[in-house]
């Protein structure tokens, strides 16, 4: 399988946070052969990638068994509980893990796909564990997904399946920030993200079935890890253009909302809200929507479609952030008791696992909202409308800003001239955000440092940018820590 995650390391107990973006079949492209099984098996990943899970696992069983079969069936069983969100509905189903590794073992597939099969099984139940609190038991699982890999590469190089299990598996933990390499030392875990690059791009360049889903993981990896979103969102354009279903329309979506270019994104969300179905099978969809309305500043179409996913969204995830959300958007309309009423349930409903909901769990605890204008220029400068962030820039008045507000005045605008190519105007107010800014715990000085090192390393000014990487390191326990750790030591890779 291939899983598109957006991944952090967690500070509070070692646990990455994957969220499930778009599984996407290296079986997509089947033969040319029409028989009735192909046509079922063609019907069944179509359901798949359209999040139609309980409509997939029907056609499957009137499929003969195969080694295809049985991934989607790999597939179908792990994103179902994985898109529920529920630890209870995941305690319950652990057992499926053991299952189908018996069942797999009665299969009388060939030694390569056994293996290859096995290591996917055992990677995705990794994932579920992770996702979970089971660090111990997750980590063991993944030795044993990278160690058959592995093992599967050695004994048949010509079987390219497993080159992008392993291929994943090196980027992921060549990554791993460096006060986990201990972990994987003594799990016997190499991480290489260059190795795990080629090795995905070796199956990508190929004319195999592997293909497609190797693009888009590339595409998914050089957006959310490897600090490169604009080369994510070309890859991911050329994919979208040739095949339209509900999972490559969120990767396509999540790419370029992370590239800053949220119009085109809410375009692609709005189609696919038209084609597929409505409301959305996948309700995050509406959270993303909320994000980019939220961003044009649209705050009662982002607080329906923020509401529209609570609703219909049965875990944990986002839930707190959501809430936060629509908490800011009253603030922006400058209703204090609504601001409130929703900043009270952020504070009391989901939990804080990933970065969205750590980073609306620590605004909530320091106590202090920016004001409406700094708001409001963020969440333009992010969404890539510069017109209008740089309008909303042009009418704050920096006299009466507290010190914090000043430090993200500084901040915010050297985001927005960065983005917008005015790099002198930039450097500057990164400069005069690390010098203002006394407290340890805010992100904009260690993320200033950070950006200042990828604009020196554009400038091929190689010194100065290894010195403004390590700068990052003198900041901790700030919100978006882990992300910005990881780009540091991703970047510091590169320069290696």
């Amino acid at each position: 399988m291939v899983i598109f995650f957006k991944i952090s390391i967690s500070k509070a107990n070692h646990r990455i946070r994957l969220f499930l973006l778009a599984p996407i079949l290296f079986f997509f492209h089947l033969t040319n052969a029409q028989s009735d099984s192909n046509i079922n098996l063609q019907t069944a990943f179509s359901q798949f990638l359209n999040f139609q899970l309980d409509s997939c696992s029907e056609s499957l069983t009137v499929i003969p068994p195969s080694p295809l079969t049985f991934y989607l069936e790999i597939l179908v069983t792990s994103a179902n509980i994985f898109i529920k969100d529920d630890f209870d509905q995941y305690k319950a189903n652990k057992s499926l893990e053991s299952e189908l590794l018996e069942k797999l073992n009665e299969l009388n597939f060939s030694d390569s796909y056994t293996n290859f099969l096995k290591s996917e099984i055992k990677l995705q139940w990794a994932i579920l564990k992770l996702k979970n609190g089971e660090e111990f038991s997750s980590f063991w699982s993944l030795r044993h997904a990278y160690n058959i890999a592995k093992e599967n590469v050695i004994k048949n190089p010509e079987f390219l399946p497993s080159y992008k299990t392993l291929g994943l598996l090196h980027v992921l933990y060549g990554v791993f920030p460096d006060k986990y390499n201990w972990i994987l030392s003594i799990l016997g875990i190499e991480g290489n993200v260059h190795a795990g690059l080629s090795e995905l791009d070796k199956v990508y360049k190929s004319d195999q079935l592997l293909s497609l889903e190797c693009g888009i993981t590339v595409a998914l990896l050089q957006a959310y890890l490897l600090n490169d979103p604009v080369e994510g969102a070309d890859q991911m354009r050329i994919i979208h253009a040739k095949k339209k279903q509900l999972l490559i329309d969120y990767a396509f979506a999540l790419i370029l909302m992370k590239n800053a270019q949220s119009e085109r994104a809410l375009n692609i969300i709005d189609d696919s809200e038209y084609i597929y179905t409505q409301p959305f099978i996948l309700p995050q969809l509406y959270y993303l929507k909320g994000e980019v309305l939220l961003q044009k500043g649209h705050l009662d179409e982002a607080i329906k479609n923020y509401q529209i996913f609570i609703s219909r969204h049965d875990g944990q995830n986002l839930v707190k952030d959501t809430h936060y959300k629509i908490g800011v958007c009253y603030l922006i309309k400058d209703m204090p008791d609504s601001t409130k009423k929703y900043f009270e349930r952020s504070w009391q409903k989901g939990w804080a696992k990933n970065e969205a909901d750590k980073n609306a769990k620590n605004a909530l605890e320091s106590d202090h909202n920016s004001t409406k204008e700094l708001y409001q220029l963020r969440y333009a400068s992010d969404g890539g409308f510069y017109e209008k962030a740089l309008k909303i820039h042009e009418q704050i008045d920096t006299i009466n800003l507290n010190e914090h507000d000043k430090c993200e005045y500084y901040y915010r605008t050297a985001r927005l001239y960065h983005k917008t190519g005015n790099i002198e105007n930039a450097v500057s107010n990164y400069h005069k955000t690390i010098k203002f800014q006394k407290n340890i715990n805010w992100y904009y000085a260690p993320n200033s440092a950070l950006q200042l090192g990828l604009i020196c390393l554009s400038e091929n000014n190689n010194e100065a940018a290894i010195e403004y990487l390590h700068l990052v390191n003198n900041y901790s326990g700030y919100s978006y820590q882990n992300s910005i750790r990881q780009k540091v030591k991703t970047t510091l890779k590169e320069l290696e």
